[in-house]
C-alpha cells in the first residue's frame, strides 16, 4: 500500500506561529478532502492511502513516509519539498479542491504508483 499525504501548511518559517495555519476553521475541507479521496482509491481499485499531514509541513517527516504528496491550493511557493522528487507533488487547484473533484489527483497517484 502506497501513502499519499495531504499537506494543508505551509513550511513553517523563522519568526512564525507554528501552529497550524488551518487548525479550526480549514481542517473540514482536509478532512473531506481525505475522505473522499480514500473512497475513491477504493472503488478504483487502487493501491493507495490518503492521509493528512500531522508534521505541521515538515518536509523530512514527511519524505519518511509518503510516496507521494498532494498540496492543497496556495501553497505552490509556500511548501518547500526540499529534495523531495518534484514528479511525486500534486498541487490541487482550487477549483478542483473546493467541489472535491479528485480526478486529476487519482489520475496522478496512477501514473506514479509503485
Amino acid at each position: 500500500m502506497n501513502t499519499a499525504i495531504v499537506v494543508y501548511q505551509s513550511t513553517p518559517m523563522f519568526g512564525r506561529n507554528m501552529l497550524p495555519n488551518n487548525a479550526v476553521i480549514g481542517n473540514f475541507n482536509q478532512t473531506k478532502l481525505v475522505t473522499q479521496l480514500n473512497t475513491e482509491l477504493l472503488e478504483r481499485n487502487l493501491p493507495w492511502e490518503a492521509v493528512l499531514d500531522d508534521s505541521i509541513a515538515d518536509i523530512e517527516v514527511i519524505a519518511q513516509e509518503a510516496d507521494a504528496i498532494i498540496c492543497v491550493p496556495g501553497l505552490q511557493k509556500l511548501f518547500d519539498i526540499g529534495n523531495y522528487p518534484k514528479e511525486k507533488v500534486f498541487y490541487l487547484d482550487s477549483l478542483d479542491y473546493h467541489n472535491l473533484q479528485l480526478d486529476k489527483v487519482l489520475t496522478f497517484l496512477e501514473a506514479i504508483q509503485h
